[in-house]
C-alpha cells in the first residue's frame, strides 16, 4: 500500500492542534484569552486558500507570498472598501489617475501602464474586461460585502493567464444573514442586505445587495497643461461624486455551484482627462453582468474532474471629458472656438469554457490540469464629439477607441505538479500556454519551492514569468481615436519575477520577509512628447527590487498590532535619472489594536507613502517627484450596542490629520499631480440575525 501523501490540510490541522497544545501549558499571564486561543485557531484555519495552486492550503505553505485580508478587521481599522484594503498590503500602492480609475502599483510597477496590472476575481470567478483588462467596480466594492480578499504578491499567469501580471486579487463575498445602514462625508449613504441559508434539500442559497452614493467632495484639481497658455479651467472643480448598486447570488447544491454578479456604477469625471472639467457633464456609467457555473466530480478517491463554463459581460460609458479647450490650436492649426467635449462608449462579452483535473495517482504527487478556451468580442462601440450645447460634430464607430467586431479566440493549457519529495519539503512545478488568435502565444512557467524546516520556521524560494497581451482596444484602435496618433505593431509586456522569503509563526507572533527582483520588457505605453504626433508602442527596460517586511503581534489579552515595510528601487533604463515613473521606494503600515471590553475595541492605521517618482523627462516646469506623506485612521467598534444581541456600530475617521498630498497624473496633463487627501468620517450600524 502506498505511502500516503501528507496533505497541506493535514499540516494546518497539525498546527492548530500545536497551537491548542502550547496555548493550554502556558501561563495566565502569557497566553490569551479562551475566546483568543479560540480565535487564533480558527484564524489558523481560515488562512486555507486555493488561489496559488488550485489545491487547498495553509496560506504559509503556498509557494510565493499568498496575503489574505479579512473583511471584518480591515473595517475595523477603519477601511471600507476593497481598494482602501489593498492599500494595507506590503508593497501595494494604489491611487486614482486623471478620470478616477484605480491604479495599483505592485513592488514599484504599475503606475505607468496603460491597463490594469492585476487578475481580478470575485468568488475565483476572473471578471477582467476583455477590451482594457480593467476590473475597477471590484475596487470599489464596499467591504460590507467582503468575507476576505486573497493576493497573490507578483506573478500569477501559470495559473491564471493574461493580465495576471503583477499580482491576482480574489474577492470573496460574505455568507450572512445581515442588514446594515451606513453614512458619511459628502452625503454618503450606503445600505447592505445578506442572506444566507442552507434548505432540507442540501440547496444551500447566498443573496448579496448593496446600494451607495455620495456627493462631490468639492475639492480642487489644481493647474493643468493649459493653465500657462491663459486657457481651460483649472484650477476647478473635482467631479467625483458616486452611486453604485450590487447584486450576488450564490447558490450550491450536489456539487453543482451557479454565481450571478450584476453591478452598475455611475461617477463623474474626477479631474479631468486632459483638462479640468468647466461644468459635471455625462458621468462614467459601468455595468457588469457575469453569469457562471460550474461542477465537480470525484471519478476516484485519486481522481476528480471539474467544468465550468462562464459568460461575462460588460457596458462602459467613460466620463464626458475636454480634450482641448477652447482657442488652443488644434491638429490644423486654427484655434478652436468653443470648448468640445469628448465621450467614448464600448461594451463586450467574453465567453469561457473549461475543463479541469486533480490527480495524486503518483505516490508524492499532486497534479493539477486545466484547459481552457475563451472567446471574447466588442459589441459596440461609438464616440461622440459635440460643442458645449450644440450638436454633435461627428458621431460613430470610426472615431471610437476600438472597433465595434473586434473579437479574439483564446486556447489555453495549464500543467502543475506539487511534489512532496520530502516530508518537510515540497517542490511545485508549473507551465501554461496561451494561444491567441489575433495576436500570438505566451508560455509562463513556475518553479518553487517551500521547505518547512520546523513547525515555526519556513523558507520559499520561487522564480515566475507572467505576460499581458495587447487588450483588444490595444489591438484594434479605431483609425481616429486620437487625431496624428501613430500605431506601432505591439508585443505583451513580459515580466520574470524571482522571490526567496522566510515566514516565522509563533504563538503570538508571525514575521514574514521577502526579497524579490522582477525584470519587465515592452512595457505597453500611450507616449506624449511635445511637439510631436502621441504614439502607441512598447517601451521599456524596467527592473525592480526589494525587500518586503511583515509582523503581526498579539501583545497580550487586550493589544494586537499589525505593521509591513516595503522597499522597492524600480529602475527604467529610457528615463533620465534611471528612476520608473510613479514609483515609490518606500512603503509602510502599521495597525494598533485596543480591546477595551468584550464588547469595545479603538483601532489606529498608520499608512505611510514615501516620494513619487515624477514624468520628469516629458517636459519642463513640472513636478519630477510628490513629497512623501503619512495617514492616520481612527476607528471605533462596539459590539451588543444597547444590549441587543447581533447588533453592532463602527464609527471612523479617516486622515485624522486632514493630510493633503498629490500623486502623479496619469495621463501627464496635471504637470503638478493630482491634489489629495482630506478628512472623512463613517458611521455604521449593523445587525446580524439568525
Amino acid at each position: 500500500m502506498k505511502q500516503a501523501i501528507k496533505s497541506n490540510r493535514f499540516f494546518t490541522l497539525s498546527a492548530a492542534a500545536l497551537s491548542a497544545t502550547l496555548l493550554s501549558t502556558a501561563t495566565p499571564a502569557d497566553s490569551l484569552s479562551e475566546e483568543g486561543e479560540l480565535l487564533a485557531l480558527l484564524t489558523l484555519l481560515d488562512q486555507e486558500t486555493e488561489l496559488a495552486t488550485q489545491s487547498k492550503m495553509n496560506a504559509d505553505y503556498v509557494p510565493g507570498m499568498i496575503t489574505i485580508l479579512h473583511g471584518s478587521q480591515m473595517e475595523a481599522y477603519g477601511a471600507t472598501t476593497v481598494a482602501q484594503a489593498l492599500n494595507n498590503v506590503a508593497g501595494f500602492y494604489i491611487t486614482n489617475n486623471n478620470t478616477g480609475d484605480y491604479v495599483t502599483t505592485v513592488r514599484g510597477i504599475g503606475a505607468s501602464l496603460t491597463a490594469n496590472n492585476l487578475k481580478v476575481m470575485i468568488n475565483g470567478v476572473p471578471v477582467n474586461r476583455p477590451v482594457d483588462g480593467s476590473a475597477d467596480w471590484v475596487m470599489r466594492l464596499p467591504l460590507t460585502q467582503v468575507e476576505r480578499i486573497e493576493i497573490i504578491r507578483g506573478p500569477g499567469s501559470t495559473l491564471y493567464g493574461e493580465f495576471a501580471f503583477s499580482g491576482v486579487i480574489n474577492v470573496l463575498t460574505k455568507k450572512a444573514n445581515r442588514a446594515a445602514l451606513s453614512a458619511g462625508n459628502d452625503q454618503h449613504t450606503q445600505i447592505d442586505g445578506m442572506m444566507h441559508h442552507r434548505f432540507g434539500s442540501g440547496l444551500t442559497l447566498s443573496a448579496n445587495l448593496n446600494h451607495r452614493e455620495r456627493d462631490n467632495s468639492g475639492d480642487q484639481t489644481g493647474v493643468d497643461n493649459f493653465y500657462r497658455q491663459g486657457l481651460g479651467h483649472s484650477p476647478g472643480d473635482i467631479y467625483d461624486h458616486e452611486q453604485g448598486d450590487v447584486v450576488f447570488v450564490d447558490s450550491e447544491y450536489q456539487g453543482y455551484r451557479l454565481q450571478l454578479h450584476y453591478t452598475d456604477v455611475e461617477r463623474g469625471g474626477w479631474y479631468g482627462r486632459n483638462a479640468a472639467l468647466p461644468e459635471d457633464k455625462e458621468p462614467r456609467k459601468e455595468t457588469v453582468i457575469n453569469l457562471d457555473f460550474d461542477k465537480s466530480w470525484s471519478l476516484t478517491p485519486d481522481l476528480s474532474l471539474g467544468i465550468n463554463l462562464n459568460a461575462l459581460q460588460t457596458d462602459l460609458d467613460y466620463a464626458t471629458y475636454l480634450p482641448i479647450p477652447a482657442g488652443v490650436s488644434g491638429p490644423g492649426g486654427n484655434p478652436i472656438p468653443a470648448d468640445r467635449f469628448r465621450q467614448d462608449k464600448n461594451s463586450d462579452e467574453s465567453k469561457r469554457a473549461k475543463l479541469y483535473l486533480h490527480w495524486n495517482g503518483f505516490e508524492h504527487h499532486q497534479v493539477f490540469f486545466e484547459a481552457s478556451q475563451v472567446h471574447s468580442e466588442v459589441t459596440d462601440s461609438s464616440l461622440t464629439l459635440y460643442p458645449d450645447g450644440q450638436d454633435p460634430i461627428y458621431p460613430g464607430p470610426d472615431e471610437s477607441l476600438v472597433l465595434e467586431g473586434a473579437k479574439r479566440q483564446l486556447t489555453s493549457a495549464t500543467l502543475q505538479d506539487q511534489w512532496q519529495i520530502l516530508e518537510d519539503l515540497e517542490l511545485t512545478l508549473g507551465i501554461r500556454h496561451d494561444d491567441y488568435d489575433d495576436w500570438g502565444d505566451a508560455t509562463s512557467p513556475r518553479l518553487a519551492a517551500v521547505w518547512r524546516s520546523n513547525d515555526q520556521h519556513i523558507f520559499k524560494i520561487q522564480y515566475a514569468e507572467a505576460f499581458r497581451p495587447p487588450t483588444l482596444a490595444d489591438q484594434n484602435p479605431g483609425p481616429n481615436t486620437f487625431q496624428g496618433v501613430v500605431y506601432n505593431p505591439l508585443s505583451a509586456e513580459t515580466l520574470k519575477s524571482t522571490e526567496l522569503s522566510y515566514l516565522y509563526n509563533g504563538i503570538n507572533t508571525t514575521f514574514r520577509s521577502t526579497l524579490f527582483n522582477i525584470q519587465v520588457d515592452n512595457l505597453i505605453e500611450f507616449h506624449l512628447q511635445p511637439g510631436q504626433p502621441p504614439e502607441w508602442r512598447n517601451r521599456g527596460d524596467v527592473n525592480s527590487s526589494g525587500i518586503e517586511l511583515e509582523w503581526e503581534q498579539q501583545l497580550n489579552r487586550e493589544w494586537q498590532w499589525l505593521a509591513n515595510l516595503s522597499y522597492s528601487d524600480a529602475e527604467d533604463k529610457f528615463e533620465a535619472d534611471q528612476t520608473l515613473v510613479g514609483s515609490v521606494e518606500w512603503l509602510g503600515n502599521l495597525g494598533l489594536r485596543w480591546s477595551a471590553s468584550p464588547r469595545q475595541q479603538h483601532s489606529i492605521w498608520v499608512n505611510y507613502v514615501g516620494t513619487q517618482e515624477g514624468w520628469d523627462s516629458i517636459r519642463p516646469n513640472r513636478a519630477t517627484e510628490f513629497d512623501d506623506y503619512t495617514t492616520v485612521d481612527y476607528c471605533f467598534s462596539l459590539t451588543r450596542v444597547a444590549g441587543m444581541e447581533g447588533l453592532s456600530l463602527i464609527a471612523s475617521i479617516n486622515n485624522l490629520t486632514d493630510r493633503e498630498y498629490s500623486v502623479l497624473a496619469n495621463p501627464a496633463q496635471y504637470p503638478y499631480g493630482l491634489p489629495q487627501g482630506g478628512r472623512s468620517g463613517r458611521l455604521q450600524l449593523a445587525y446580524d440575525f439568525n
